[in-house]
């Protein structure tokens, strides 16, 4: 099993250093305060060092009202023996998200949820022939979202 997992961590981490695009959809289900729903396509800037990738992202973002936003986000991916680490760097503060690890050959999820004050954050990757899906879900008092992008 360690190789299959090898190798599947191996071909992820392939694939996230030819990324150069992405889109994400953001939308709320029941019981959700929040007013996080739209969708934004944009580009990603990849800094590439021998165990980890900083991914820039920057795109406008479409509120399902038609408002637009200016999105800029950086995310550090880091190569572990195990898995495959995201972090959010706010303000160059890395914020652990998740440890994402193989559950299948083409698929992966984190080994523990991120917990930020009540709200649990949940996320799957998934390698498809063209591109990378990441869905993330985000629980709490008030919060029910889903984060689904794409990268490619």
């Amino acid at each position: 099993m360690a190789s299959d997992q090898g190798r599947a961590i191996a071909q992820l981490w392939a694939r996230l250093v030819k990324v150069t695009e992405f889109s994400f959809t953001a939308s709320n289900g029941p019981g959700s305060a929040t007013d996080w729903r739209g969708h934004a396509r944009g580009s990603v800037g990849v800094v590439a060092g021998e165990r980890q990738l900083v991914f820039a992202e920057a795109a406008h973002f479409t509120h399902s009202d038609g408002r637009e936003v200016e999105l800029q986000n950086r995310y550090r991916w880091t190569l572990l023996a195990e898995s495959v680490r995201l972090e959010h760097l706010r303000r160059d503060e890395p914020v652990l998200l998740f440890e994402l690890q193989p559950v299948t050959e083409h698929g992966f999820r984190q080994a523990a949820a991120h917990v930020c004050g009540r709200d649990k954050y949940t996320a799957e990757l998934l390698l498809h022939k063209n591109e990378l899906e990441l869905i993330w879900q985000i629980h709490g008092p008030r919060k029910n979202e889903r984060l689904h992008y794409h990268y490619w």
